[in-house]
């Protein structure tokens, strides 16, 4: 029996030191993992921070989880009803597991639908929604420090809510938007991604690259 008791005592203590190695480099992947996802909140609060106050809104709002995607509705004209579809379609799919590629496509859209009219408040293209989208740590920095401007609410086309949160259509139609210019007898065209003013005769957006 002594000799047993050793020979067990022996094999346990190198599985002990076998798994030690395990789990220093667990915790050390752990810590790594987690320091990137704190610069990368850090980056995205910094880059709506400057986007927020560029829109006329409050920077320390980006800071507040959820408030600051309230935010983004109004300033890129998103319903922001979305936030309880969002939240609701959560809960479902927790109750009902089933369910929960609802809360899947739910969320994309949502996110999808955040990306290209906030893109678009800005007057960059629906490929730089793409960046927001998977990169939006990088891309809101771009717009809050770089040169674009904001436009006003300017949202994509939304297959639930019709109309933007103030009552009017979204301007995001097949042709450009076309106003009288007080000024004089002739049109003016904006575009109605981007808003830039085009002449009559122009096929294409020359700021975002809209068909028109």
């Amino acid at each position: 029996m002594g000799l047993f008791n050793l020979l067990y005592q022996d094999v346990y203590s190198s599985g002990v030191e076998g798994v030690g190695p395990i789990l220093s480099f667990l915790l050390g992947f752990l810590l790594v993992f987690l320091a990137i996802i704190l610069v990368i909140c850090i980056l995205t609060i910094i880059g709506q921070w400057k986007l927020f106050k560029k829109a006329g809104k409050k920077g320390w709002e980006s800071i507040i989880p959820v408030y600051s995607t309230y935010i983004l509705c109004q300033i890129s004209g998103v319903n922001p009803w979305w936030l309880v579809i969002v939240f609701a379609s959560g809960f479902i799919s927790g109750l009902i597991p089933a369910l929960s590629i609802l809360s899947t496509i739910v969320n994309v859209y949502f996110g999808v639908l955040v990306a290209v009219s906030v893109s678009r408040s800005f007057g960059k293209s629906d490929g730089f929604a793409v960046g927001i989208y998977f990169l939006g740590f990088i891309f809101y920095l771009i717009l809050g420090f770089g040169n674009s401007k904001y436009l006003g609410p300017k949202p994509m086309k939304d297959i639930i809510f019709k109309d933007t949160p103030n009552g009017n259509n979204n301007v995001s139609t097949p042709e450009a938007a076309v106003y009288e210019d007080t000024n004089s007898s002739q049109n003016v065209y904006y575009c109605p991604s981007c808003g830039t003013k085009l002449s009559s005769d122009t096929k294409y957006c020359p700021h975002c690259g809209r068909e028109l």
